[in-house]
């Protein structure tokens, strides 16, 4: 047997939905409007805790999903309008909203890697069949 507890060992567990409510209510206070925070990992520091644990207690917990989602849209609302005023260095910003808020510089309009089996011929040539033109002038 490995060292530790135990798979779904329960016995140690530190964090109650009240407490996971607590912390999720202090994370948004901190990432409210006016805040200088752009990142959760600049929240869960000024906690005492790691950046990690929102995500585990939004799984653990249902009715953190919510106070989760509200956190992240506060953080990215805050990077993007303080890279918009120049409160941040604007590579930092885009690297932040790239990174932790999944924004793209393009709409990706490829299969991500995926095989297409089907090809289909759009033609929009008035009618006339693109492989019979003749294109030597």
């Amino acid at each position: 047997m490995g060292a530790g507890a135990p798979k779904y060992n329960t016995n140690a567990e530190k964090w109650t939905e009240e407490k996971a409510i607590n912390l999720f209510d202090d994370a948004i206070k901190k990432a409210s409007k006016e805040s200088n925070y752009d990142f959760i990992g600049e929240v869960a520091r000024d906690l005492g805790v790691y950046r990690e644990i929102f995500v585990y207690l939004k799984e653990k917990f249902t009715s953190c999903k919510d106070k989760y989602k509200l956190l992240v849209s506060n953080l990215e609302a805050n990077c993007y309008s303080h890279t918009k005023k120049g409160d941040i260095n604007t590579a930092v910003g885009i690297i932040n909203l790239k990174s932790n808020h999944g924004w793209t510089d393009r709409v990706d309009t490829t299969t991500k890697d995926e095989k297409i089996d089907n090809i289909v011929q759009v033609n929009l040539g008035n009618g006339i069949n693109p492989q019979s033109v003749d294109n030597e002038e």
